[in-house]
């Protein structure tokens, strides 16, 4: 009885925090307010004061303050994630047995959110184009190059994390355990449900984000560096040898590698497009006799990727198109394959391990022990379905010779989106967010 009392304290103790409604409203409301011209920071600041999810709002807080064109709150914002990620690179390290049990007790939303490798580079990325539109080219140069760094080492931090948390995760389980975890027919049964999800792309190897190597490429370029902007063009092309944008891009920096005082200036127009995906929550029933025939429920829940639309098809300058670059979709599908063995048996040991509860409950006959076991399990059954959800769908770029003012930008239906004049003998990059059609914001970086 006493183990009945103390379970039912857990759960009313429990009633109405993460634990249990999980992060979906969360996540719906911060959409509402990027797709808002919204620049009120106070829940994020209120948030990250109270030492709550201190990455997760730090991330948001960097998207709304560059949407609202705050660059230097933008990178103040980042500045606290990237923080944050070294914080929890070192908690990773020490973490202790207590911090792997309340997963396997409770479910994952009761933590801090670590956030995903595509993001740490998305940082650098974002920080590099805020201090370039501050005119600090010297820091933007220095978040380039560590842009460039992180994707070098990603796959083997990728994969020293995992095994870290694989270890943590069996710490105090019996091989038992491990092999129920880890039972084949349990897994497949799951993957034959993501099987579209998790093959239905072409992935970019070793984490290598193209968008970041590109918009570098150009960055190196317009910094007259032709040297660096040739590996990082020819990196960009190999990963998308077809591309014509990036074809032409590398070729005309092979041509100011030959002649170094062409005076000729370019416009780049580099465009987001559309919003990236987000999480849901995904539940699966497993089947009673691969966990124990007397068993009363046995459920797991799974995040699960959804796609979102598209903003325009393209936009278009002096008549020709954005050509895609890569698609940031694609980028998340990649790391969230690799990561889906860990995201898996974490379910599985959360559930089982709430499911052996119930049958030791039944095997005492202890009937409210049993109903609050199953009623706990129902209510912490969930997953984490938190994501920086203000990432574009994909990347575009079109390259025009400057020779004219002003220079007209248009969405697919011939719509004008921007009128700019750019001071003669400047190069430009006008980078375009559009999430969905209609709100637009445009960033002017000149060199």
């Amino acid at each position: 009885m006493k183990n009945s009392i103390l379970l039912f304290i857990i759960v009313l103790f429990f009633n109405g925090c993460v634990a249990i409604t999980g992060h979906n409203q969360t996540m719906r409301e911060l959409d509402k307010v990027f797709l808002s011209n919204s620049c009120n920071y106070e829940i994020i600041n209120e948030k990250i004061e109270d030492n709550e999810d201190i990455l997760f709002w730090s991330l948001q807080g960097g998207s709304l303050a560059r949407n609202c064109k705050d660059y230097k709150r933008s990178n103040e914002f980042f500045d606290k994630a990237e923080q944050e990620y070294k914080k929890i690179d070192i908690q990773n390290t020490l973490k202790n047995i207590s911090q792997g049990t309340k997963e396997v007790l409770v479910n994952n939303n009761i933590n801090a959110y670590e956030g995903n490798i595509y993001e740490r580079i998305m940082v650098n990325t974002y920080k590099a184009l805020n201090f370039a539109s501050l005119g600090d080219h010297s820091n933007a140069r220095v978040e380039f190059n560590r842009t460039l760094d992180r994707q070098r080492r990603a796959k083997e931090f990728f994969e020293d994390e995992i095994k870290k948390k694989k270890e943590q995760l069996y710490k105090q389980e019996s091989q038992t355990i491990k092999k129920l975890v880890e039972n084949p027919k349990s897994q497949n049964i799951v993957y034959s449900q993501y099987k579209n999800l998790l093959s239905d792309f072409q992935a970019y190897p070793n984490f290598i984000n193209p968008f970041s190597s590109y918009l570098a490429g150009i960055y190196f370029f317009l910094q007259k560096d032709y040297q660096k902007a040739r590996t990082l063009f020819k990196e960009s092309l190999q990963m998308n040898p077809d591309n014509k944008q990036i074809k032409e891009d590398y070729l005309l920096n092979e041509r100011f590698l030959k002649n170094e005082k062409d005076t000729t200036n370019y416009l780049w127009l580099i465009y987001e497009n559309g919003q990236g995906i987000y999480k849901e929550e995904k539940r699966l029933d497993l089947p009673l006799f691969l966990v124990s025939n007397r068993v009363l429920y046995t459920a797991i829940a799974l995040p699960s990727l959804k796609e979102r639309n598209y903003s325009y098809d393209y936009l278009q300058i002096k008549n020709q198109k954005t050509i895609e670059i890569c698609s940031m979709d694609t980028i998340i599908k990649t790391e969230f394959k690799k990561e889906f063995p860990l995201i898996l048996s974490q379910a599985i040991l959360n559930s089982l391990t709430k499911t052996l509860a119930q049958y030791e409950f039944q095997r005492k006959s202890d009937a409210l022990g049993s109903f609050l076991s199953i009623m706990y399990q129902g209510l912490t059954t969930r997953a984490d379905v938190r994501i920086w959800n203000n990432l574009p769908k994909s990347f575009e770029s079109k390259r025009i010779e400057l020779k004219e003012n002003p220079i007209i930008i248009k969405d697919d239906n011939e719509n004008i989106i921007e009128l700019i004049s750019i001071p003669k003998g400047k190069n430009a990059i006008i980078y375009i967010k559009s999430e969905i059609r209609g709100k637009n914001t445009v960033h002017s970086i000149l060199y």
